[in-house]
């Protein structure tokens, strides 16, 4: 057991490493806090009352049954203490900014969100609400990279993704578009991290691997992980799935699976009787700065296809509709596959009615460079 008794708040720290705790603890005291840690969890609950402490930390290593009943008893000893789980290299900062009461992530305007998406639904985080978020997110707020095909860059400041997706009635790509949900979800009190992906779909086969460059999400519901994507465009998951089988998924468009690739997790959709490689997804949770770099190469570099290519996309229960530059597919649950090469006015058309976005005028030029330098 590490012991710090000077400083101000108090904390308990439960883990299994004893480096790790002796680190953690360190860190913490130099901020000011006081702190007891111990790296035996199972007898937390006889050694410890939470009438002792402001704060009470749990690391990842700690089995769920345990974690869950020591929050239990902890919380029925004092409703008030704060319990917090944490991630080492992250710890002594979550812990920090708890007790600060620094909110580690940006918040989102519940209502106005929820009106973007015409959800009217609970706001609790069960699986059940967490699927109808996804379904209505993906119909409301469509995938498009205008911004980098155009060359002004994303912005990922919260309130800049919020001004755009909710406010303007945008849409946006991986980085915008998952950081909101994110927020969203977090803010109705679902446990979510942002993963990071090295996309697949598209690539040639046995191509040299693509640099990381695509933002997903993990939301953990009763220990259970469920990966939630509304930023893949329009092949993408369009529920959330499992993460901890590597069974088929079937949802009201494709069949998706996910198993062990290496040190990283793959996702496959199946289509014709194939099963298709989307992306390859690190497991290790990343800070919301953390995608600034992966975002900054996304949206400037001239190896992106977003820089390159007009890319638009919708789903919804009747239909994925994706434009890529002039050529317009619509494909229907039932498998029914619909191809139209559009012409400028065609364009503006798709983005004003089918993909319901707020028309700007200065789109058009581009659009009909676009077009011309295809009949060239």
């Amino acid at each position: 057991m590490t012991r710090i008794e000077n400083g101000e708040a108090r904390v308990l720290i439960l883990g299994r490493a004893q480096e790790v705790m002796d680190t953690v603890c360190a860190e913490l005291v130099k901020a000011g806090h006081r702190v007891i840690g111990t790296v035996e969890p199972e007898h937390a609950d006889a050694r410890y009352h939470a009438g002792e402490f402001d704060l009470i930390a749990f690391g990842k290593g700690i089995p769920l049954e345990l974690r869950n009943r020591l929050k239990d008893t902890f919380s029925a000893q004092n409703p008030r203490v704060h319990l917090l789980d944490t991630f080492a290299p992250r710890a002594a900062w979550q812990i920090h900014s708890a007790i600060e009461g620094i909110s580690s992530e940006s918040s989102v305007e519940l209502e106005a969100y929820c009106h973007r998406i015409g959800y009217q639904g609970p706001r609790t985080p069960t699986l059940e609400t967490l699927r109808t978020l996804v379904e209505r997110h993906l119909a409301a707020i469509v995938f498009e990279a205008l911004d980098v095909w155009l060359g002004h860059g994303v912005d990922l400041a919260p309130n800049a993704v919020d001004a755009k997706l909710i406010t303007a009635g945008r849409g946006g790509y991986c980085f915008e578009q998952n950081s909101l949900m994110k927020r969203m979800l977090m803010a109705m009190g679902f446990e979510v991290e942002g993963l990071i992906g090295r996309v697949r779909w598209g690539q040639p086969a046995v191509a040299a691997p693509m640099p990381r460059s695509h933002m997903a999400l993990r939301v953990t519901l009763d220990g259970v992980p469920w990966l939630v994507d509304v930023g893949f465009g329009g092949s993408g998951p369009p529920a959330p799935l499992r993460m901890d089988t590597v069974a088929p998924q079937a949802t009201r468009h494709e069949t998706f699976r996910i198993f062990p690739f290496g040190d990283s997790l793959m996702l496959q959709a199946q289509s014709d009787g194939r099963w298709w490689s989307m992306y390859e997804l690190s497991s290790e949770p990343q800070l919301d700065t953390d995608f600034e770099p992966f975002n900054w190469y996304t949206s400037t570099h001239p190896d992106s296809p977003f820089t390159r290519s007009l890319i638009v996309a919708r789903t919804t229960p009747e239909g994925r509709f994706t434009l890529l530059n002039g050529r317009f597919t619509t494909r229907r649950p039932d498998g029914d596959v619909d191809r139209q090469m559009l012409d400028a006015d065609g364009i503006e058309t798709a983005l004003r009615e089918t993909f319901s976005l707020p028309f700007q005028p200065q789109w058009r030029p581009a659009i009909q460079r676009l077009i011309e330098a295809g009949a060239a």
